[in-house]
C-alpha cells in the first residue's frame, strides 16, 4: 500500500495510518486533490482528503446551509439564536429598529466554513456594517455562493463541539478561542509569534496558527491593546471571540463532563437530519448542566484531527472508527 508522505499529523494521515493499521488496501488516484479509493474484501470507498463517502448528499447540503439547518432545527424544537438572513444593512437596521433582535449580534455566512467571516460580540452599527462587509467579501471569494448572510443574537457562555457517528457521540471538546498568556517581557506580537512557530502548529494541523485578521484587530482594539503591548506575566490575552480552531484556537477534550441530556439531544440531531457522521456545535453556560444552551450549528465534514490529538484530554481515534465502519 502506497501512503502519501505526510509531514505533520492530521486528519488525511490518521486515516491512512487506520488504513494501514486495519489492513485496507489505498489506491491515490489524484495526489493533488486527495482523492483516494480505499477497499477491503471486496468492499471500497471513496475518500477525498479526510471525507469519506458516509453521509447522503442531501444530509450534506442541508447542513452545509447553516439558514437550513437553523430552520430544520427550530421546527423540531431544538434550542437555535434567534436570527435571520438578509442581504444589506438597511434590512437589518430595520428589523432592529422593529426590536425583532437586538445587540450584541453574530453575522456571519449563510455557507461558510473554518470561522471564515464569522464576526461575533458585535454592539453597534458602526461594527455590524463592518461585520456584513466582510461576510459579502468571503462570499465574493467563493464560487457558487449567495450574497446572503445570517444575523443571530450573541450568546454567552462556552464552545462544545460533539462527534457523532451513527448517533453515537464518540468524543465531546470544548474550544477556546486564540489566546496568549503573558510574561511581563515580550509583546503580544512577538508570543503570537512564538506560539505559530512552535513544532506542530501549522495550518489543517490540531493546532493552527492564529490568524491575524479583521477579527483579530477588533478584539485587540476593544482591549485597548496592539501587537507591541506588553502585558503582565500570567495574564491570557483573549485575540478572538470566535473559538474556531482553524483560525487558532485550542481544544480540550472534555466528554466525562457532560450532562447525559446531551447524548439524547444529539441523538434526536443527527436522525432530524438523517446524517451518519457529523460534528454539531453549541454554546452553554455550564456542560455538566443541561441547561442555557443553544445550538449554534452543524457540519457534515468535520476536522476531527483535533479530537485525535486535542491541545489538553484525552485522544479520540476517531479515523479509526471510521474505518471500521466503512468496512464493516
Amino acid at each position: 500500500m502506497k501512503i502519501i508522505p505526510l509531514s505533520k499529523f492530521n486528519c488525511v494521515g490518521a486515516l491512512l495510518q487506520a488504513a494501514q493499521k486495519y489492513g485496507v488496501a489505498v489506491e491515490v488516484v489524484d495526489k493533488k486533490s486527495q482523492l483516494m479509493i480505499f477497499s477491503k474484501n471486496k468492499k471500497s470507498c471513496y475518500v477525498k482528503g479526510h471525507i469519506a463517502d458516509i453521509n447522503s448528499q442531501m444530509a450534506a447540503m442541508l447542513t452545509s446551509n447553516k439558514f437550513l439547518t437553523k430552520r430544520l432545527l427550530a421546527k423540531n424544537g431544538i434550542p437555535i439564536p434567534a436570527g435571520f438572513k438578509e442581504k444589506n444593512l438597511e434590512k437589518v437596521l430595520k428589523r432592529l429598529a422593529d426590536g425583532e433582535i437586538k445587540f450584541p449580534l453574530v453575522v456571519k455566512p449563510t455557507n461558510g466554513s473554518q470561522g471564515g467571516a464569522v464576526t461575533v460580540d458585535i454592539q453597534d452599527r458602526e461594527w455590524l456594517e463592518k461585520a456584513i462587509d466582510e461576510a459579502k467579501r468571503y462570499n465574493s471569494l467563493k464560487k457558487n455562493r449567495q450574497d446572503a448572510f445570517l444575523v443571530e443574537e450573541y450568546v454567552t457562555g462556552s464552545d462544545f463541539r460533539f462527534l457523532i457517528l451513527d448517533g453515537k457521540v464518540l468524543t465531546v471538546l470544548m474550544r477556546k478561542p486564540a489566546y496568549v498568556v503573558g510574561n511581563g517581557k515580550k509583546t503580544i506580537g512577538e508570543l503570537i509569534n512564538e506560539y505559530n512557530g512552535q513544532p506542530g502548529v501549522a495550518k489543517d494541523q490540531p493546532l493552527c496558527p492564529i490568524i491575524r485578521d479583521y477579527e483579530f484587530d477588533r478584539n485587540l482594539l476593544e482591549q485597548n491593546l496592539s501587537e507591541e503591548s506588553i502585558v503582565g506575566k500570567g495574564k491570557i490575552i483573549h485575540l478572538r471571540k470566535s473559538a474556531n480552531v482553524s483560525t487558532g484556537g485550542r481544544s480540550f477534550e472534555c466528554f466525562d463532563r457532560v450532562d447525559q441530556g446531551y447524548f439524547a439531544l444529539m441523538e434526536k440531531i443527527v436522525k432530524i437530519f438523517s446524517i451518519r457522521f457529523c460534528a454539531v456545535d453549541i454554546i452553554a453556560e455550564d456542560i455538566g448542566k443541561f441547561e442555557n444552551f443553544k445550538v449554534i450549528e452543524l457540519n457534515d465534514s468535520p476536522g476531527f484531527d483535533i479530537h485525535e490529538a486535542p491541545f489538553e484530554g484525552k485522544p479520540f481515534r476517531v479515523a479509526e472508527h471510521l474505518v471500521n465502519l466503512i468496512f464493516s
